[in-house]
C-alpha cells in the first residue's frame, strides 16, 4: 500500500489494555518520523489517559470510551483529523472511525470490517505467534511508509508523575525490587506464597521488596505479606496510580511480574524485568531486549505449539521459586 499523501492531523486509536498501549509506542514514534509537522492525537480509554502523559511524540491525548459509539464519534469529529490509524481489531472501532467522517481510515482487514476502512491492511500470516509490538509496527509501516528503528516500547513521564513517584518511594531503601502478583486472569497469576519465598530470599540479601498492583489486587499483596517471614512494602496502599507507577518502575532496580501491564512499563523505562509465563505464550509479547527475561512454566514446549492451547502443561505454578530467585540474584548482581 502506498504511503498516504500529506496529512495535517493524525489520530491513533489506541488499544484498551495497559500492556497493549505501551507496546503501541512504536506506532506514534514511526508516525512522528513520517509526519514531523502533523498534529498527532492519541485516542485512548479515559482510565489510561494518564499513562500517556509525558509522551513527547504526540500533541494531544483524547480520552474516549469506545464502548459508547456515538459519544466517541462526536469526540473524534471535534478533532478534525484527516487520518486515523485504528490499532484495535474490533468491528466497533472501525465503525466509530467511519461514522466520524475521517477521510483516511487505516486498520487491519479483520473482523469483517474492510468496507469501513479506506486502507485495509492484510495482516502477516504466521504459524507462530507474532509479537504484538511488531504487529502494530507493521501496520504503521504499511500505512505511512515509515518504520521505527525498534519495536521495543518507550513511555514518557511528566514532571508531576515523577514527583508523585519520588514521594511514594522516598523512604524506601535501594535496591528496590517490585513484585507484581496480579494479572487479568487467575490462571496467569503465580502463587502469592511463592512470591513470598522470593521476597524473603531477596530481602535477606539487602533488597527492599515492594508489591504493586491495583486496589482490586490488595488481597494478593496482603497474602504475600502474610506468608513472608521478612518485611515487604505494600505499595497498593500508597495511592499508586498509573502515572506515578511509571516513575516508581523507572526508579526500581528489578521487577518480578506475571504477564501483565507493568511488565511493559519496565521494558519501556529500562528497568530489568523477570516475567513469569504460564498458559500464555511468551512470543505474543516478546521484545528484543537483554534486560527482559522470560521464565516459562514449560520451557520445552515444541515451537509449533502455542502455550495458550496447553493450559495443563503450561500451568504457571510449575515455575519453582528457586528458579526465580536464582535469576533475580544474578540480575541484581549485574546491576550494581
Amino acid at each position: 500500500m502506498p504511503q498516504l499523501e500529506a496529512t495535517n492531523s493524525i489520530i491513533i486509536l489506541c488499544p484498551s489494555w495497559v500492556g497493549d498501549v505501551v507496546m503501541a509506542s512504536c506506532v506514534w514514534r514511526a508516525t512522528r518520523s513520517a509526519y514531523p509537522n502533523a498534529r498527532i492525537t492519541l485516542a485512548v480509554r479515559p482510565h489510561l489517559a494518564e499513562l500517556l502523559e509525558g509522551v513527547s511524540e504526540v500533541d494531544a491525548i483524547l480520552p474516549i470510551n469506545t464502548k459508547r459509539i456515538f459519544p466517541s464519534v462526536h469526540a473524534l469529529k471535534q478533532m478534525k483529523g484527516d487520518s486515523i490509524l485504528i490499532l484495535p481489531n474490533s468491528f466497533r472501532s472501525a465503525l466509530i472511525a467511519k461514522l466520524s467522517g475521517i477521510p483516511n481510515r487505516i486498520g487491519y482487514a479483520r473482523g469483517f470490517r474492510s468496507a469501513l476502512l479506506t486502507h485495509a491492511v492484510e495482516p502477516r500470516k504466521s504459524s507462530e505467534p507474532i509479537p504484538t509490538s511488531e504487529y502494530y509496527s507493521e501496520l504503521a509501516t504499511k500505512a505511512f511508509g515509515e518504520s521505527d528503528a525498534s519495536s521495543n516500547p518507550s513511555i514518557g513521564l511528566s514532571k508531576s508523575q515523577q514527583e508523585q513517584a519520588s514521594n511514594i518511594i522516598e523512604s524506601i531503601n535501594s535496591p528496590i525490587v517490585l513484585l507484581v502478583p496480579g494479572a487479568s486472569k487467575a490462571k496467569k497469576r503465580w502463587c502469592p506464597t511463592r512470591f513470598a519465598q522470593v521476597a524473603d530470599a531477596l530481602t535477606h540479601t539487602g533488597a527492599t521488596c515492594c508489591i504493586v498492583g491495583s486496589p482490586d489486587e490488595q488481597h494478593l499483596a496482603q497474602s504475600i505479606a502474610k506468608h513472608a517471614s521478612l518485611p515487604v512494602v505494600d505499595l497498593t496502599t500508597r495511592g499508586l496510580s498509573l502515572g506515578s507507577l511509571k516513575g516508581v518502575v523507572k526508579e526500581s532496580q528489578l521487577m518480578i511480574t506475571n504477564d501483565t501491564g507493568p511488565r511493559h512499563l519496565a521494558v519501556a523505562t529500562g528497568t530489568p524485568v523477570i516475567t513469569l509465563y504460564g498458559p500464555t505464550d511468551f512470543r505474543w509479547t516478546k521484545y528484543d531486549c537483554e534486560n527482559d527475561v522470560a521464565i516459562l512454566a514449560e520451557p520445552f514446549l515444541p515451537a509449533e505449539l502455542i502455550a495458550d492451547n496447553h493450559e495443563q502443561a503450561c500451568a504457571i505454578d510449575k515455575i519453582p521459586a528457586s528458579d526465580v530467585i536464582a535469576v533475580a540474584l544474578e540480575m541484581l548482581s549485574t546491576s550494581d
